[in-house]
């Protein structure tokens, strides 16, 4: 039966219809059929092709050639700059410039790295990285939020095969952020409690949607989940923002592990995952509680989603969860 869901951290619905599909239909990425290489001559993150970047911000150095393990530049194309202009108006239409900063985290010197196989020390260095640029952005005078992401996949938007995530900070609370920001804090003032923190004890004491889970963070799937195979890593004590992170090594091991797990369950699929964190202002509220979003991309929306704005899981959350605990992920 179909059942529509609410998802407690952010009060929006969902449709649960498994019957749609008793698998998730994954697409299938060109980039992922042909041979992968240690080193792409044409590509701007690759060690010796320095002068097809527009800059170096900061360097994870190691002592092994090429002599760095991650590398922050800024984006060549961006979304966003720092000093762009006020957009000519046309007296009907309200526009604003499109200030802010972006930035790109090469998270590996290798062309054909991936996070699912990297080692302890190398998850651990691209994590404290974002870590860290997260914070120097929040930081900018002119930033009011900041939005780490990672696109795999040339199907989940990655224009290079490169290992890269991305960072943009804007001058405005992007509309998405705003309205979990806003659902939380009715949400704190009416019961008391973070939404997040009250849904993590209801998840742990459950069981039923737990895929992984350590010391200081869990992997599971949300009990509303939009998409197949969806993912939260979240922290079991209560942060509000990602750059308070302090458990670096037992957050990495677990982004791993769950990584792992998914490809193995469907085999390599393009994926986009987000930091949900406070924006600056709200950095130290206490509605507000982080967690990393990861959605595969496994099934394209249709004319009933965009017409409706109410997504349709065409899977069950609870299989989905036991079907990625039940693989080993490894040591």
């Amino acid at each position: 039966m179909s059942e529509l869901r609410r998802d407690r951290i952010t009060g929006s619905w969902v449709i649960v219809a498994p019957q749609r599909g008793l698998r998730p239909r994954m697409k299938s990425g060109s980039e992922r059929a042909q041979k992968r290489l240690h080193f792409d001559p044409a590509c701007p993150f690759c060690p010796g092709n320095e002068a097809q970047l527009p800059g170096i911000i900061a360097e994870i150095k190691m002592q092994d050639a090429p002599g760095w393990r991650a590398r922050v530049v800024p984006n060549k194309f961006p979304a966003v700059q720092i000093d762009s202009e006020t957009p000519v108006a046309d007296g009907h239409h309200q526009a604003r410039p499109g200030k802010g900063l972006h930035e790109v985290i090469i998270e590996s010197p290798w062309h054909d790295a991936e996070l699912a196989s990297m080692s302890a020390t190398e998850l651990i260095a691209v994590v404290g990285v974002y870590r860290e640029r997260l914070r120097t952005l929040l930081d900018h005078t002119d930033s009011a939020a900041a939005i780490l992401f990672r696109n795999y996949g040339q199907d989940a938007g990655a224009s290079l095969v490169h290992p890269h995530a991305q960072i943009i900070a804007l001058d405005v609370v992007p509309q998405h952020v705003a309205a979990i920001s806003e659902w939380a804090k009715r949400y704190h003032s009416d019961y008391g409690r973070c939404p997040l923190c009250e849904e993590l004890g209801i998840e742990c004491e459950s069981g039923a949607r737990i895929v992984d889970e350590n010391a200081h963070f869990v992997a599971l799937v949300p009990f509303a989940a939009q998409h197949p195979f969806e993912l939260c890593l979240v922290p079991k004590r209560h942060q509000t923002s990602f750059t308070e992170l302090e458990e670096i090594p037992a957050f990495a091991g677990l982004l791993g592990r769950v990584l792992i797990r998914l490809k193995a369950s469907l085999g390599d699929p393009p994926y986009n995952f987000v930091v949900e964190s406070a924006p600056r202002k709200e950095i130290t509220a206490l509605h507000w509680h982080w967690r990393l979003r990861l959605v595969p991309d496994v099934v394209t929306w249709g004319g009933f989603e965009l017409g409706s704005g109410l997504p349709i899981n065409p899977s069950s959350p609870e299989d989905n969860a036991r079907l990625l605990r039940e693989i080993d992920p490894g040591s």
